[in-house]
């Protein structure tokens, strides 16, 4: 029970900070985001589309050349799922212990703070709930060959999610690499 309680606290207080827009636009531009998998698979992939997201998902891994002026801030932790709702609802929680159990009840208590929506060929916006300025910009990819397929030795899976957060100067800020957690 204290780990739920744990992961709530979390989620609860520090989910809605990891959508910061502050860490976006007050970094110099990434020299590079070439980790093995997360920048190496436009052949073996599509942009997002507005089905594709709706579920919940779990970080699988995540690049950023970046020197963050917080090392302790929720968007570098381990452990983090997200909840993107068929009404475009955005969820996230973030923690430094496994988040294990069931992801429907854990994001139940997290408060509906964000929207997203998809745009254009695979433009993730995310709005703070009420609010009409984007507080973040992400380009989705979906993975569309098996690892195997790909021949380059990626953990990358078919379904599985690379999104990059975009600042506000056009460059790629941070790579996340998601996979859907089973139904």
């Amino acid at each position: 029970m204290a780990r739920w309680l744990g992961a709530f606290l979390v989620a609860g207080c520090l989910g809605v900070a990891g959508w910061c827009p502050a860490e976006a636009k007050d970094h110099a531009a990434a020299k590079s985001l070439t980790r093995t998998g997360l920048v190496t698979y436009a052949h073996s992939s599509r942009a997002c589309a507005a089905d594709d997201l709706p579920g919940n998902w779990h970080l699988v891994a995540f690049d950023s050349s970046y020197r963050f002026r917080n090392p302790q801030a929720p968007y570098l932790f381990p452990h983090q799922a997200f909840q993107y709702s068929q009404r475009g609802g955005a969820k996230s929680a973030h923690s430094l212990h496994p988040l294990s159990g069931d992801h429907d009840q854990l994001f139940e208590a997290v408060p509906l703070d964000m929207t997203y929506r998809v745009e254009g060929k695979g433009r993730v916006v995310l709005k703070t709930r009420g609010h009409t300025e984007t507080v973040e910009t992400w380009t989705c990819r979906v993975i569309t060959q098996d690892p195997e397929a790909m021949g380059d030795g990626t953990r990358l899976q078919r379904g599985d999610l690379v999104m990059t957060l975009i600042g506000s100067n056009g460059q790629g800020l941070f790579v996340r690499h998601l996979r859907k957690r089973a139904a």
